[in-house]
């Protein structure tokens, strides 16, 4: 049985693949409480289990995944790496190891579900985009911080601000400027990120001369597509579609 996990910086995603579907998909937050979700983690493995990840959580949790192989007979453990080429989408990075292993597998499953040019954007505790073309070369992409950690920067250098959070509501017309603190701060830090974001889209549109398929992902995805202008698809599980690339491809 084949399990594809997805260790982002703050949550680890999982999926069991069955019939070329993505099942028994799980979830659990490890940051600040990583030994609670390594179990929950766990407690779903099959008995032998091949497991395919992607992890930017650092080798804390390399080690925790390595070491749940190690007691189960039968298990494996494949953590994907960004490399040069793969799936016919070459890396535009000069060293593809300093690419997030995360956002090399969305850009792959981007193109593979876009069958050409399309953009990923995944919206975690950092929000990354990232463009390929028709012709499979990755163009590069960006890293913002998350709205969330927009608004904590301004709390944490400013004074009389306070905390405030991020709105999660979309503001429209004048109702993006803000008539207290919280909505002016949360406002203007979704409304940076978006703004952002369709900048970035459209100009991979003006170089290309094409629209691209722009795919949304990640935790905060429901949140940002309402700020954006930007016509985009969500997809849940993108970087898990991505590594059931390297599981479908053929072992060397």
């Amino acid at each position: 049985m084949t399990v594809l996990v997805d260790v982002g910086n703050t949550r680890i995603k999982w999926a069991t693949l069955a019939d070329g579907r993505l099942v028994r998909r799980g979830s659990a937050v490890h940051r600040g409480s990583l030994d609670a979700a390594v179990a929950a983690f766990a407690a779903e493995l099959p008995t032998h289990a091949r497991i395919i990840a992607a992890n930017v959580a650092g080798s804390g949790m390399a080690e925790r995944l390595a070491a749940l192989v190690a007691v189960r007979p039968g298990s494996s453990l494949e953590l994907v790496a960004t490399t040069a080429e793969r799936f016919g989408v070459r890396c535009a990075y000069a060293d593809p190891s300093r690419l997030g292993v995360d956002r090399w597998v969305a850009v792959l499953a981007a193109y593979h579900a876009a069958r050409g040019a399309a953009c990923a954007i995944d919206a975690g505790t950092a929000v990354t985009f990232d463009a390929v073309d028709s012709a499979g070369a990755h163009l590069g992409g960006l890293i913002f911080p998350s709205a969330r950690l927009i608004a904590a920067a301004l709390d944490r250098n400013t004074s009389d601000i306070g905390s405030t959070a991020a709105a999660p509501a979309v503001a429209r017309g004048l109702e993006l400027l803000g008539r207290n603190t919280d909505a002016a701060v949360g406002h203007a830090a979704w409304l940076a990120l978006a703004a952002a974001l369709d900048r970035a889209v459209a100009a991979v549109e003006r170089a290309l001369g094409a629209r691209p398929v722009v795919y949304l992902t990640g935790g905060d995805a429901e949140a940002l597509r309402g700020w954006l202008e930007t016509r985009v698809e969500l997809r849940a599980d993108l970087v898990l579609e991505g590594l059931k690339l390297f599981a479908d491809a053929p072992v060397s």
